[in-house]
């Protein structure tokens, strides 16, 4: 098994797009051959390039939402995912899948969705078959102007799944009650909630919750009151021990930019 997260930027949120301070790139997810980018914000074909991964092997795109530190670089990786546009004649090459919500097609230019083979609009609930694996939309609760969902990952040997932003709410560790690793956008430190965001302290019994156990937690889309030149130090080191101490969940990893995370490594 060779499947791999790619982490292209570790940063969400308005103050580490301006700065970069932590990147706003989102995340490639390699499995079963497939390479998918999600949320594509502002700086993903930079960095990409920046750690040495190929945007012509993106086949997979997926927004799961439309805010810009998820979605504004998607129609540059769409157009880079391929190295010939066209043949002699303009005749279009398709490629490519796209799976978002209905409102982001507002963003994106009918020039770059015509380069793509299929387009699959999704909402909480949908479960769509890509190449033999089933992917679900799983519960958000975010924002009260935007639609959205989390992203449901069921392989043959595991299951994988990103929160997406998001509250807790009532069904959070059903939600995700038949998974080996979950990807967490856990914005804020301790007990600094943000009402459309997660914190640790608000988060952690909800994950102790999930059943079977988690093999595996990734916490990443850290928030300036996390990880800035506007918090007082660096939280995310502090987080991953008071999870460890206050979870069943084995490996925890906190998300660097560029850091590249083996599947099989999390499935020990």
């Amino acid at each position: 098994m060779d499947d791999e997260l790619v982490i292209l930027g570790s940063g969400g949120g308005r103050h580490h797009i301006r700065t970069q301070y932590r990147a706003t790139a989102g995340v490639l997810y390699k499995f079963n051959d497939i390479q998918s980018h999600i949320d594509p914000g502002p700086g993903a074909i930079v960095r990409i390039n920046q750690h040495k991964e190929d945007p012509v092997k993106t086949e997979l795109f997926i927004v799961t939402h439309a805010h810009v530190d998820h979605y504004s670089d998607l129609s540059v990786i769409i157009e880079s995912s391929r190295e010939i546009l066209h043949d002699g004649k303009y005749n279009y090459y398709k490629k490519g899948t796209l799976i978002t919500t209905s409102e982001m097609f507002q963003y994106i230019s009918d020039y770059h969705l015509n380069m793509l083979e299929e387009i699959v609009k999704f909402k909480q609930g949908d479960i769509f078959n890509y190449k033999g694996v089933e992917i679900k939309a799983t519960k958000v609760v975010h924002s009260p102007k935007n639609e959205g969902f989390g992203i449901k990952f069921k392989l043959k040997n595991y299951s994988l799944a990103f929160t997406s932003d998001t509250m807790v709410y009532d069904d959070f560790s059903e939600e995700f009650s038949d998974v080996n690793i979950l990807v967490l956008n856990l914005l804020r430190p301790n007990s600094i909630v943000c009402k459309r965001h997660l914190c640790t302290d608000e988060v952690m019994q909800y994950l102790n919750n999930i059943e079977p156990p988690l093999d595996g937690l990734i916490i990443t889309h850290f928030g300036s009151y996390m990880d800035s030149p506007r918090s007082t130090k660096n939280y995310v080191p502090s987080q991953v021990k008071k999870l460890q101490e206050n979870t069943n969940i084995k490996n925890i990893i906190a998300a660097e930019d560029g850091l590249k995370i083996s599947i099989r490594e999390l499935l020990k």
